[in-house]
């Protein structure tokens, strides 16, 4: 993809990689929220299609993508139990999420605003790939929730719109990562953590299907 660094050098043992620098800034503020979603929309409407057996990480694939949503929210939930303490939500989430078929792509598994950089205030390219296979929507929603600048400049029915799929689906993913995030959000930024909890608390209002 032209915005995703070029992989340059692979170590014969795999123990590093080495790619193309991208000159700019780590957009930790998003003066553009909406120039971005539309980036972030066609980046991941070229990723490529996965034919091969498993899910998740590259270096550490399981078997089925719900496996690895599981995983996922089980590395978080020890971070949240201060401001969530009940999973059923997040793990009914998974269980509809269970329901649905998808292509399965190469994700590039980390794709948050840490990890986009930007150009005098515009978005110019992505930074360390993760590897991960599963679902687009996945690293969608992972944007969309990496940044409060962006979180806050949409709703819960504009975020539908952006995924253009099925609304129950959209919200089970909405959950997962949400979850995953507040976790890093406590670790990392809980300055933030009212903003994640008020949009927290409105997906967990939602009734599926």
């Amino acid at each position: 993809l032209a915005m995703f660094q070029k992989l340059l050098y692979v170590d014969s043992e795999y123990r590093f990689l080495v790619y193309s620098f991208v000159d700019g800034n780590v957009m930790y503020d998003v003066e553009n929220p909406q120039d971005l979603i539309e980036n972030i929309k066609k980046i991941i409407s070229l990723y490529s299609l996965y034919d091969k057996e498993g899910y998740g990480y590259l270096d550490e694939l399981v078997s089925s993508w719900r496996e690895f949503l599981i995983s996922e929210v089980s590395c978080s939930k020890e971070n949240v139990g201060e401001y969530i303490s009940d999973m059923s939500f997040v793990y009914k989430c998974i269980d509809v999420l269970d329901t649905y078929t998808f292509d399965k792509k190469m994700l590039h598994g980390d794709f948050g605003t840490h990890n986009f950089i930007k150009e005098n205030g515009k978005f110019k390219g992505v930074i360390d790939p993760m590897g991960v296979i599963g679902d687009p929507l996945y690293d969608l929603l992972f944007a969309i929730v990496s940044n409060i600048d962006v979180l806050s400049s949409v709703s819960l029915k504009d975020i539908v719109i952006i995924a253009n799929e099925k609304e129950d689906k959209v919200m089970a993913m909405l959950g997962v990562v949400l979850f995953s995030r507040i976790s890093r959000c406590l670790k990392y930024h809980k300055e933030d953590i009212d903003v994640y909890m008020d949009v927290w608390n409105k997906v967990n209002e939602y009734s599926f299907n």
